[in-house]
């Protein structure tokens, strides 16, 4: 009943002073002026996943909302996909625009590929490596629209868990955190091919490459990363250039892992050069890297590393 009165007598002391400013008078104390007393309104708080945060598959979506990646929390001893890296924030001339930043070439796009390098940075401090290197993938997510309408300026980056070379989103019972450390057992290394083979022998399609312990039967081994067309701004270029831009790169870099000279590389017979390739978005938000591999031909299972092999035959 307390509060009932009270809200009674404020209407009332309301009508007051509207009624004596409406005749013009003031009272002792009082400008006259009601609206530029009032306490200015909070600000609206979201509610922000910490680093270290599990997240189920449901959180899989190009932009952040907060309810979502809430409904999406669990803990990371069990099944999941997602795992926070940094919860960052968009400030500048990009926080005052109506719509967030979004990847390509548009007035936000160099305010998101500033923010997927923070992220990309985060993640490798979180895995204790470059994130390339292991069975991972990065998210970066930025506001929803009706959150950005509301205030909202937080971005999440996340790593995923893959389950091949190739970027198939897989899960994980544990968390990523310092897995590139140590015995690094996120980190690529051999790969077993899921392929036909072409009328010349050669691969004619490469469907998956999954890891396996290089002990076991494989048919591929990851060699490193390069960056490509870093002087190229733009759009997404055409494959044929992109295929010799990362064939430039490659080459030498499965010939330095296997210890020979590209001359060398190129004389044998045994041993091809396989890249990944890029898509729009990782083109777009200004993520050069491409990762190598050296390939065997169809159904010539190699059963050790070929690192260092140089000259000598392979391990089959």
């Amino acid at each position: 009943m307390k509060r009932a009165v009270r809200a009674a007598a404020a209407a009332v002391l309301a009508g007051l002073l509207l009624g004596t400013s409406g005749c013009g008078l003031t009272v002792a104390g009082v400008d006259g002026e009601l609206t530029d007393d009032w306490p200015p309104l909070a600000a609206p708080k979201f509610d922000l996943p910490a680093v270290g945060t599990c997240l189920g598959g449901s959180a899989a979506t190009t932009t952040f909302n907060p309810a979502a990646v809430r409904d999406a929390e669990t803990p990371c001893d069990r099944d999941h996909t997602f795992e926070v890296v940094l919860v960052g924030t968009v400030d500048g001339s990009a926080a005052q625009r109506a719509v967030p930043p979004e990847a390509g070439g548009g007035p936000g796009g160099e305010a998101y590929r500033a923010a997927y390098k923070t992220c990309s940075a985060a993640a490798d401090a979180y895995v204790g490596g470059d994130w390339h290197t292991g069975l991972f993938g990065v998210t970066m997510q930025m506001p929803a629209r009706r959150s950005w309408e509301g205030g909202l300026r937080s971005y999440v980056c996340s790593v995923l868990v893959l389950s091949d070379f190739f970027g198939r989103i897989g899960s994980s019972t544990g968390s990523s955190k310092g897995s590139l450390t140590g015995a690094a057992p996120k980190a690529l290394h051999c790969l077993d091919v899921n392929g036909d083979k072409g009328s010349d022998g050669w691969w004619e399609e490469v469907r998956a490459m999954t890891p396996v312990d290089c002990a076991q039967p494989h048919e591929a081994e990851f060699t490193g990363t390069v960056q490509v067309g870093t002087d190229i701004a733009g759009e997404l270029p055409a494959n044929d250039q992109l295929q010799k831009l990362a064939s430039e790169r490659c080459w030498p870099a499965v010939a330095k892992f296997m210890g020979l000279t590209e001359v060398q590389l190129d004389s044998r017979r045994d041993i091809g050069v396989f890249w990944d390739g890029f898509d729009k978005e990782m083109w777009d938000a200004g993520d050069r890297t491409q990762r190598c591999v050296a390939l065997s031909y169809p159904g010539k299972k190699l059963r050790a590393s070929i690192k260092g092999i140089a000259t000598k035959a392979l391990p089959v």
